[in-house]
C-alpha cells in the first residue's frame, strides 16, 4: 500500500491517513497489508502529527517509511549559497521579494521572472512530494521480494504515489489498485499552471490509469467523470468506494443530545483553509441574529480545528457581534474532534466549490447519527449524498439568503423537537468502512486469481 499520508499524520492529512489506514485494517485474512510511506521526519512543518493515531495501526500491518529526498528545497539552498558567496561581503540591496532591483529601481520581471518559475516548477511536477519516488520506488522493489507482496494499491494525493505505483507495476508485473481520493487534473483547488505543465501532467494521469489494472475513486461523481474522460478503457475498470466510518473509532464515544438542552449547538470538525471557508455561513448566521430570526441566547457554534484563512477568524467574530456565539478550538487530536462532534445537536459540513468530492468528515457525521447541515454546491456529491440518504438538509455554498433560509427552518424544528434525525442504524451500514474493505478485499482477490489465470475472466 503505497500511501504518503499514514499516521501519525493527522490535521491536514488526517482524512487520506484514515482512508488508507482504515483499508488495511478490514481487509480479509487473506491479506496482510505492508504500508509503504514517508519517515515521520521528512513530513513538511504545516503536517500535525498526532502519536495517538499510531495506537490504531493492526498488529498485522508492517510499515516501511523511507525518506524524501526534497529537490527543490536542496536547488534554493545551493543558488543561496552560490549567491551568497558571490556577493563576497558586499552589502546588497534587496527588495521585500528578495529580487535584485534593476538600475532605475523596478523589479526584474516579465519573462527573466517567468522562466525562473518555469525552472522551479519543474521540481515540483505532479507535486511537491516528487522527491519521494525514487527512495519508494527502490523500497517498494525489495518489499515485493522479500514480502511475498501480490498486489499494489497506491492512494493520491500527492499524485507522486501513483506515480510510485505505476513504476512497481512495471517493474515488477504485480496487478495495480490506484485510489484517487480527489480529481487530479480536474482539482477545483489546482493551482493554475502552465500549458507544458498541465500537458506533462495530463499525459502522467493518463498513463496511471492506463497501467492500472482497477481505478477506485471516493465518490461515484468522480468515478462517472472518468468514465468520460477515459471512454478507450473498460468502465469494469473504475469503481467507487467511499471513505467510511469505522465503528471502533466511536466505541467510547456516546452520542449525546439524547436530554434537551437550553442551546442549539452547531459543531464543525476540521481545518478550515481556502475555500473552505465559513464566512457565508456567518453572515447567514449575522443576518438571523440580526433581525431576530434566531434568538442569541439560545444558539452556539463551535469550530474545532487549525485556521488558514486570508483574515483573523476570533477578529471577525468580535467585529460582528459573534464573539459570544461562535467559538474556536484549535486543533486536537482525533479522538477528541469526535468527542466535540458528540456533544453537538447539529453537525456543520462546509464544501463549497466542488463538485466530485466528499469531506471524510461527512462519514463520521453520518456514524454518529446527528443532523447535517451542509453547505456546498446543489448538484455536487456531496449535497447529493446529504440529500439521498436524508441525513440532514443542505444550502447553496455561496449565497447567504438560502443558508440563512435553511438554517431558520432548522432552528425552529430544533425549538419545537421536531429536529431530523440524521442518520439511521440500518441506512448507514453502507457507510460502514468494513463493507467498503470487504468491497475492495474482493477486487484485490479477482485481480491475483486473474493474473494467475489470464483466461479465466474470458472462461467466465
Amino acid at each position: 500500500m503505497v500511501a504518503y499520508f499514514f499516521p501519525p499524520v493527522g490535521g491536514l492529512g488526517v482524512a487520506g491517513s484514515q482512508r488508507t489506514l482504515k483499508f488495511a485494517k478490514y481487509l480479509d485474512h487473506r491479506w496482510k497489508p505492508v504500508v509503504l510511506t514517508v519517515r515521520e521526519s521528512c513530513y513538511e512543518s504545516y503536517l500535525l502529527l498526532d502519536p495517538t493515531l499510531l495506537q490504531r495501526v493492526p498488529a498485522n500491518v508492517k510499515i516501511i517509511r523511507t525518506g524524501v529526498v526534497r529537490w527543490l528545497t536542496k536547488l534554493l539552498n545551493m543558488k543561496n549559497a552560490l549567491r551568497r558567496r558571490s556577493l563576497n561581503g558586499n552589502q546588497a540591496i534587496l527588495t521585500t521579494a528578495g529580487r535584485e532591483p534593476s538600475i532605475d529601481g523596478s523589479r526584474k520581471s516579465g519573462r527573466y521572472q517567468n522562466l525562473k518559475d518555469s525552472v522551479t516548477s519543474l521540481f515540483d511536477i505532479p507535486d511537491g512530494e516528487i522527491g519521494w519516488f525514487l527512495p519508494a520506488v527502490m523500497a517498494g522493489i525489495r518489499a515485493v521480494k522479500q514480502e511475498g507482496i501480490d498486489a499494489i494499491y497506491a492512494t493520491g494525493k500527492p499524485w507522486t504515489a501513483h506515480l510510485i505505483g505505476t513504476a512497481l507495476r512495471i517493474c515488477t508485473g504485480k496487478p495495480l489498485v490506484v485510489d484517487f481520493r480527489d480529481p487530479w487534473l480536474t482539482n477545483p483547488f489546482r493551482d493554475g499552471s502552465s500549458p507544458f505543465r498541465n500537458r506533462l501532467e495530463a499525459y502522467l494521469e493518463r498513463k496511471v490509469v492506463e497501467k492500472a489494472n482497477l481505478v477506485v475513486t471516493n465518490t461515484v461523481a468522480l468515478r462517472d467523470e472518468f468514465f468520460q474522460r477515459f471512454p478507450q478503457c473498460s468502465r469494469d475498470k473504475f469503481i467507487a468506494l467511499p471513505n467510511g466510518f469505522d465503528p471502533d473509532d466511536f466505541a467510547g464515544v456516546i452520542p449525546s443530545g439524547t436530554n434537551r438542552k437550553e442551546r442549539l449547538v452547531i459543531t464543525h470538525t476540521g481545518f478550515l483553509y481556502g475555500r473552505r471557508d465559513p464566512r457565508c455561513f456567518l453572515e447567514a448566521l449575522e443576518l438571523l441574529l440580526a433581525n431576530e430570526r434566531v434568538d442569541r441566547n439560545k444558539i452556539e457554534v463551535v469550530f474545532v480545528g487549525s485556521v488558514e484563512l486570508s483574515y483573523n477568524l476570533p477578529d471577525y467574530f468580535k467585529a460582528h457581534g459573534l464573539d459570544q456565539i461562535v467559538t474556536l478550538v484549535p486543533h486536537v487530536p482525533y479522538q477528541k474532534s469526535l468527542e466535540y462532534l458528540s456533544a453537538a445537536d447539529m453537525l456543520l459540513l462546509l464544501q463549497p466549490g466542488t463538485e466530485t468530492q466528499v469531506p471524510s468528515k461527512l462519514f463520521e457525521y453520518i456514524a454518529l447519527g446527528k443532523p447535517i447541515l451542509a453547505i456546498s454546491p446543489r448538484e455536487g456529491a456531496t449535497s447529493k449524498l446529504v440529500t439521498e440518504e436524508c441525513l440532514g438538509m443542505t444550502a447553496e455554498a455561496e449565497s447567504v439568503d438560502a443558508i440563512a433560509s435553511v438554517m431558520e427552518r432548522l432552528y425552529r424544528d430544533w425549538a419545537h423537537g421536531a429536529m431530523p434525525l440524521g442518520s439511521n442504524g440500518r441506512g448507514r451500514e453502507k457507510f460502514n468502512v468494513k463493507t467498503v474493505a470487504g468491497i475492495l478485499a474482493q477486487k484485490l482477490n479477482q485481480l491475483v486469481a486473474e493474473r494467475a489465470n489470464p483466461y479465466s475472466r474470458d472462461a467466465a
